[in-house]
């Protein structure tokens, strides 16, 4: 059965009288657009030409910070001849009247969001069809799909100008709802959650370093920590290892036995112990590993999003970023990242996880000779500005190596303090260890 058959059976969703009531509510108070519309519906949402015409004349009005009413609708519709195409000002007199009550506004606007949404699902449905009508290509025309499927979850979180007393009434309602908002996912290092309260949700947090200074190991100590101590939900997306060393990896690092020795398999009887009780305590653990040397930002969210569907998600890391395809094959690779910065960023807003993204540092630090700076994260200057927290892990000299001192430096802090810690890195183990901070920064 095709989509357009299918659209015979059952009408698209629309919800007319939910539009008339809430239009018929925003004219009745002036206040309820700002409150519940701005930034959220515009009038392509609506499905009446009629709604749509009146709710963008609402729109112009308050713009022009006029008091929303009867008379300065009627008046924006007048200047612009669109009186008549409404239905005269009697349709305006009957929006009012039809309102059940002007305090269900919110109600109204979140059907007139949800059935709008739905009908550009099926527009995208329809696109995604004609696509496999048309293509002879199926890896193209999926990726295709995937790529409309993603700019419709990236068009629900674009929102407009919205007055502060509207954001700080949404504020209190956070408040009300989630309690101590600094209250993330707790890494383990406990000088670091002091910094930061956690990993927050919504937030893209980037770990950087140059090879072998244990970016994946950071990220796997965070991920052990949140799923096995906090319970958490956690998706790993591997584009460097295999899943067969991502579990030896965590085993090594519960049970505290040498990887080395582990692939060789010359264990005591006592280790053998540990390495059971490990693997039984990470078998209960909510840890999900994808293992793919091909993905793109897509298929990322199309599987965190699968996931968060079925058994909820908390956490989502990406080892490491500079291997995520591009959509584009003749992009620059600057361009390239930057909208794949962009791209995580909107999948950790949507899906409202932490996402934690490995990436590689330039060659000019070790050129240098000092401690990284922002300006090192390769490729492109947007993974700066994209995210939330960043984290660069160096050593300073041959007595860190020597000691197995990594430095963890929290160069960027959108909302919070920065900050340098000392960690004591076992890579045999693939285990860090907090040694506390080493000094304020600024």
């Amino acid at each position: 059965m095709t989509l357009e058959v299918a659209r015979g059976i059952k009408p698209p969703p629309e919800k007319p009288e939910a539009e008339a009531s809430l239009l018929g509510a925003m004219l009745m108070d002036g206040s309820i657009y700002n409150e519940v519309a701005r930034g959220r519906l515009a009038p392509a949402d609506l499905s009446r030409e009629q709604h749509r015409l009146v709710l963008a004349a609402i729109a112009r009005v308050a713009e022009r910070s006029e008091a929303v009413g009867f008379a300065s609708v009627q008046s924006d519709l007048a200047a612009r001849d669109e009186v008549e195409a409404i239905g005269g000002p009697q349709f305006l007199v009957s929006l009012m009247q039809n309102v059940p009550t002007v305090a269900h506004a919110e109600t109204y606007a979140a059907i007139v969001e949800r059935t709008a949404l739905l009908r550009r699902l099926i527009g995208s449905a329809n696109e995604i069809a004609r696509l496999a009508l048309t293509r002879d290509e199926a890896t193209s025309a999926v990726a295709d799909a995937q790529e409309l499927l993603f700019s419709l979850s990236e068009s629900t979180l674009h929102r407009d100008i919205v007055p502060l007393d509207v954001a700080l009434r949404r504020y209190a309602e956070q408040i009300d709802a989630r309690g101590d908002l600094r209250v993330g996912i707790k890494t383990g290092f406990e000088t670091l959650d002091k910094k930061t309260g956690g990993l927050q949700p919504s937030d893209l947090i980037l770990i950087a370093g140059r090879p072998g200074l244990g970016k994946t190991s950071l990220a796997l100590n965070v991920v052990e920590h949140a799923a096995v101590v906090e319970h958490k939900t956690c998706a790993m997306f591997s584009m460097e290892m295999s899943e067969m060393q991502v579990v030896q990896r965590l085993v090594s690092m519960r049970a505290e036995i040498d990887g080395n020795r582990m692939r060789r398999g010359r264990l005591s009887q006592q280790e053998f112990v540990a390495i059971s009780a490990a693997s039984s305590e990470l078998q209960q653990a909510p840890i999900f590993v994808e293992e793919s040397s091909r993905l793109n930002v897509t298929d990322i969210l199309a599987k965190s999003r699968r996931l968060q569907a079925e058994r909820g998600l908390d956490l989502v890391v990406i080892d490491y970023l500079q291997l995520i395809e591009g959509a584009e094959d003749d992009e620059s690779r600057v361009l390239e990242v930057a909208r794949i910065s962009r791209s995580l960023k909107a999948i950790a807003r949507e899906l409202e996880v932490p996402v934690i993204a490995l990436s590689q540092l330039s060659r000019q630090i070790e050129q240098r000779g000092t401690e990284p700076m922002l300006s090192d994260l390769r490729e492109s200057g947007a993974l700066e500005a994209d995210a939330d927290l960043v984290m660069f892990l160096w050593q300073k000299d041959r007595k860190d190596r020597d000691e197995g001192i990594v430095r963890l430096k929290l160069a960027k802090h959108r909302n919070g303090p920065t900050g340098d810690f000392d960690l004591h890195f076992q890579s045999e183990l693939t285990r860090f260890r907090d040694l506390g901070e080493t000094r304020e920064v600024a």
